[in-house]
């Protein structure tokens, strides 16, 4: 390759890195193309191996008319010939196998010798951006094949950015254009009349359905808590002790004055047979026998209660044991329930901001946080009437769902998230419901 053809080709190069749309790099390519190798005609047809391809350019001709009779016989030309076996190769066309109205026509329409220049993508051998047909009236030979094939790579690669850019100018054309906005525009209106359900997530926890509570009758200190948590429980058994030191303490001071009392008693009752006075004294003694009686099996019912038992079989449900020991209680302040493990319920925290319509018998789906691919049918059985403050300090309201259908029971203290299901409303309303109630809250209308 000579020095003053590689120039040429570097400086083609050159103009085909400035081009900034398609048709100037295919108004280059066909025009330009004769500075490197000289010939009489090229055109170019436009489409990539899965595309028919059309003539797009044409030397000499700053534009083209699809119509006319040339465009009709240049792309049979390249239909038939992009058909054979050397379809994707750079080779001088034989004309002698096309069919006779073709072969006649190539005296009128161009110079005899063609050349089957495919712009394969450098990067994608198998795919092309185009093809180059060039005719000239003498031979093509070996040289300007290869100069002309290294110069189709350039040509391929550049025509390859313009193709994608192409597209995603027509693909935004087209979104844009006013047809498919009003077409997109009918389709959003069509869809926001479309009905969806009302749902909400929101964490939820299994808990007891009438327990019995196990509460102190008496104010004190917790000494042990005798279960722990999960524990089965039969009826009677005991549950908890209190510290009975100061119990057990009044209760042998009131044992001590009780016998003291008796025994003035006895005195009064004996002195009584000679003294007048210590027999008007019998009557109130014996009252005061009768008071330290009172006190005394007061104080043993309060001894009697230290221990706590069970009032029914269950399970037992409570926190840590080891955290009650120790621990002072009011009359009435729970420690422990004993709950039945087949009446359950849940219980759902609903946050403000998220609540939705509900009623009584609407849906609900418990995904347990240790099985969440195997929902729980629950149904709705009545919510609170206030919103209250949650562990993590957020209002919610507590919503309580009963249980449907006869499924196994999940263990009494499993959480999870559980999907309500509300009311139906259109699928505007749906997705507009958050951000109206925040703008809402927030310019305070």
């Amino acid at each position: 390759m000579s020095d003053t053809a590689i120039a040429k080709l570097f400086q083609i190069e050159q103009q085909v890195r400035r081009c900034e749309t398609a048709t100037e790099l295919s108004f280059l390519m066909v025009n330009t193309s004769r500075n490197l190798v000289a010939y009489e005609q090229a055109t170019y047809l436009d489409g990539n191996e899965l595309e028919k391809l059309k003539l797009f350019a044409l030397s000499d001709i700053p534009l083209v008319d699809r119509s006319t009779p040339y465009s009709a016989w240049i792309e049979q030309v390249a239909s038939l010939v992009e058909g054979s076996e050397q379809g994707t190769e750079v080779h001088s066309v034989k004309p002698e196998r096309w069919p006779l109205e073709l072969k006649a026509e190539l005296k009128e329409f161009s110079p005899p010798y063609l050349l089957w220049l495919p712009l394969l993508i450098p990067a994608k051998p198998s795919e092309r951006a185009g093809v180059l047909v060039m005719a000239k009236s003498e031979p093509w030979s070996e040289k300007e094949r290869a100069l002309l094939q290294h110069l189709a790579s350039s040509y391929a690669h550049a025509m390859q950015l313009f193709r994608q850019k192409s597209a995603i100018k027509t693909l935004v054309k087209k979104l844009l254009s006013k047809k498919t906005q009003l077409v997109s525009l009918s389709l959003l209106i069509g869809l926001s009349f479309v009905p969806v359900r009302l749902t909400v997530l929101a964490p939820s926890e299994v808990i007891a359905k009438e327990p019995n509570l196990v509460m102190s009758s008496i104010a004190g200190a917790v000494s042990e808590v005798l279960v722990k948590p999960g524990d089965l429980v039969t009826q009677g058994q005991p549950l908890v002790t209190m510290d009975k030191t100061a119990l057990q303490g009044s209760y042998d001071i009131a044992l001590r004055e009780l016998e003291r009392a008796k025994a003035e008693l006895r005195t009064a009752e004996q002195a009584g047979y000679v003294d007048k006075k210590a027999k008007s004294q019998r009557v109130e003694l014996a009252s005061q026998v009768a008071l330290k009686a009172i006190e005394l099996n007061y104080i043993k019912g309060k001894l009697a209660q230290t221990t706590i038992f069970s009032k029914q079989q269950g399970v037992a449900v409570l926190d840590d044991p080891e955290k009650w020991k120790g621990r002072s209680v009011v009359v009435g302040e729970r420690i422990l329930s004993i709950a039945d493990p087949k009446k359950i319920e849940l219980e759902i925290r609903v946050a403000v901001q998220d609540s939705i319509p509900l009623k009584k018998g609407d849906e609900v789906k418990f995904y347990l946080d240790t099985d969440p691919l195997e929902p729980i049918s629950f149904k709705v059985n009545y919510s609170s009437f206030k919103s209250s403050l949650t562990p993590s300090q957020t209002l919610a309201y507590r919503i309580i769902a009963k249980r449907d259908g006869l499924a196994i029971a999940p263990r009494i203290g499993l959480r999870g998230v559980a999907k309500l299901y509300g009311e139906e409303v259109s699928l505007a309303y749906y997705v507009l419901r958050r951000p109206i109630t925040y703008v809402r809250q927030t310019l305070g209308w």
